[in-house]
């Protein structure tokens, strides 16, 4: 399917990516590069990627695919460098979590000639690194692709190509409505764990109420323990979205304050149409969402079923 495909930042996700593509046989070569002391050689070991590179330049030079799979935060200066290296010709995608800032970057800084796709796998785990990295990742979850009235629908196809040869389910969203959505199901939940790991651990009582604390603690506050630095330019680059649902959810929560001060008998209403909300959620999507019909964007003809 692909000749090359370059894959820069070799994480969770990058070593993930390249496992998925050697296990489907999708490319003839896959290249990497990665900051990181050791990591390319680790993620050549674990037969993530073919060869590693010490230089940007050399690994996605020649590449029909570059795939950037390192933090939002780091995308700016990463397009700055890949405007003056990159094969024309080139299409580029990313994973980061924040769509319209990194589409935004990518329009200021590559040349007409590279096309830029968004992406965003919408899967994960706990813990990070390429020893981490698992073939099977994207194996039936929704990956989100968000590509402008300027992409070229060639580039979209070569990425929906790599999507699906991932085991992924393509889903078609404007950047702005992607981030939109995510801060509701992705960005409030790690503000939410954050804020209650910090208000629990913070209480005068926490040294004996840590003792206390079960598995409800620990699946509520599951996302505290992620990436700081992550977290932070997801924040960054999604803030005006973020805030929205922030504000929404200060407003579920003051009105739930109120009624429990006001020692309400009528709680449990609240929190049993909660319950159906959550398992109407439960067996519609389960754990890995719909993938929907795909959307088609003006002017792209995407061939690839969903």
């Amino acid at each position: 399917m692909f000749q090359r495909v370059a894959i820069v930042g070799l994480g969770l996700i990058g070593g993930s990516i390249g496992l998925a593509l050697h296990r489907a046989k999708a490319a003839q070569e896959v290249t990497g590069y990665d900051l990181g002391r050791g990591v390319c050689e680790q993620a050549r070991k674990v037969g993530a990627i073919d060869q590693a590179y010490d230089s940007l330049a050399d690994a996605v030079r020649g590449a029909e695919l570059v795939v950037l799979a390192t933090p939002v935060g780091a995308m700016r200066a990463l397009l700055q460098q890949l405007a003056s290296c990159v094969t024309p010709g080139t299409v580029i995608t990313d994973v980061a979590s924040t769509k319209a800032q990194v589409i935004s970057w990518a329009e200021e800084f590559l040349p007409e000639n590279v096309s830029f796709v968004g992406g965003h796998p919408m899967t994960g785990k706990e813990v990070s690194g390429v020893a981490a990295a698992d073939a099977g990742l994207f194996q039936g979850r929704i990956y989100c692709l968000t590509p402008t009235a300027r992409t070229r629908p060639s580039a979209v196809n070569k990425v929906a190509s790599f999507v699906e040869a991932l085991g992924a389910r393509i889903r078609f969203l404007e950047p702005a409505e992607h981030d939109g959505q995510v801060a509701y199901v992705s960005h409030l939940p790690f503000v939410a764990a954050i804020a209650l790991m910090t208000t629990a651990a913070e209480a005068p009582s926490w040294g004996d109420a840590a003792l206390l604390a079960s598995s409800g603690f620990r699946d509520m506050t599951r996302l505290a323990a992620g990436s700081p630095e992550m977290y932070r330019d997801i924040c960054l680059t999604n803030s005006e979205a973020l805030v929205r649902s922030l504000n929404e959810y200060l407003l579920t929560l003051a009105r739930l304050r109120d009624r429990i001060a006001a020692h309400d008998p009528h709680l449990n209403e609240i929190f049993a149409r909660a319950q159906e909300l959550r398992l109407q959620w439960q067996a519609a999507f389960g754990s890995t969402g719909p993938a929907g019909p795909r959307r088609r964007e003006p002017g792209h003809n995407g061939s690839s079923s969903s």
